[in-house]
């Protein structure tokens, strides 16, 4: 039986004009994500899906975004399902780039630097994946290659840690023994672009705790007294602007196999000025992550 309804859809826009990206976004989905120590994450993620849409076509069908992606709700995420997804929505959609976001918290436990309690701590998290139409040319700029499918996978994170000023433990250490020097909440926002054409897997949790190890002032969930002056000395041995750490993070991601590029913008939530201090670094190959991410 026909649909006696119009697909005022796909009808023709009032302006012809190409769309770069047009979807969903903040949609709740059940997904799985494996451990790096073992087992399974059953967890819930927000997501957001999109494509372009061609100038003369008036609108997408929402719908068939989130048919497109009920089949693998119940599939450990990873990037060669995240790959999949996007081909599936290019072929349902008709369209020639997808996007798709995953944003959700991940357990790990956070053991107490001495008194050995272990409680766990979530880190804000995403898996990005892109897939888009490009032609293999090279320097002859020969346009008889044919178009191909290119797509990219990126892994983010915000990690919380403490920063001790340096100026401040200087002022109180040389100027006036027996002051205190401050304390700042601190964050670093990371983006890595995973290498697919190599073997290597880059877990979230390596790129944790690789950072962490490099900025050692670090939260816990359960503190003790002798925790607190563990900390406390942990703090003291190193003090650390803004720049030292981005400087620390910059170091821990070109040492990870299997990151392609990265960024990272370190923020300083002060206690004494009005402002907050940040800094923001990337790798600086060409075409790759920039400032701009963090716009």
């Amino acid at each position: 039986m026909e649909d006696p309804l119009p697909d005022i859809q796909q009808t023709k826009p009032s302006i012809e004009i190409p769309i770069r990206q047009v979807g969903v976004e903040n949609l709740q989905v059940p997904f799985k994500l494996e451990s790096k120590y073992g087992g399974v994450h059953e967890m819930v993620a927000k997501v957001s899906i999109r494509t372009d849409l061609k100038s003369d076509v008036k609108g997408i069908s929402m719908s068939r975004l989130l048919l497109t992606l009920k089949p693998y709700l119940n599939t450990p995420l990873k990037s060669r399902l995240i790959k999949t997804i996007l081909l599936d929505l290019k072929k349902n959609l008709n369209s020639k780039e997808s996007f798709i976001k995953f944003e959700f918290d991940l357990p790990v436990d956070k053991r107490s630097p001495l008194s050995d309690h272990s409680f766990p701590i979530f880190y804000k998290c995403r898996f990005e994946g892109q897939l888009y139409e490009t032609r293999d040319v090279f320097e002859s700029g020969d346009l008889d290659f044919p178009i191909i499918n290119k797509f990219k996978f990126f892994e983010g994170m915000t990690i919380q840690y403490a920063s001790y000023c340096p100026c401040s433990a200087e002022l109180c250490y040389t100027l006036t023994p027996g002051g205190f020097p401050h304390n700042q909440r601190s964050f670093a926002n990371i983006l890595v672009e995973v290498d697919m054409e190599k073997e290597y897997y880059v877990w979230l949790e390596d790129i944790i705790e690789a950072t962490e190890l490099r900025i050692k002032t670090l939260p816990y969930p359960i503190i003790k007294r002798a925790d607190e002056r563990e900390i406390a000395r942990i703090a003291s041995e190193n003090p650390l602007f803004v720049e030292d750490a981005v400087r620390e993070i910059s170091t821990a991601l070109n040492n990870i196999k299997g990151i392609k590029d990265w960024i990272v913008k370190c923020i300083h939530e002060e206690s004494i000025h009005t402002s907050e201090a940040i800094s923001v670094n990337w790798k600086g190959i060409p075409h790759g992550l920039n400032g701009s991410r963090f716009i």
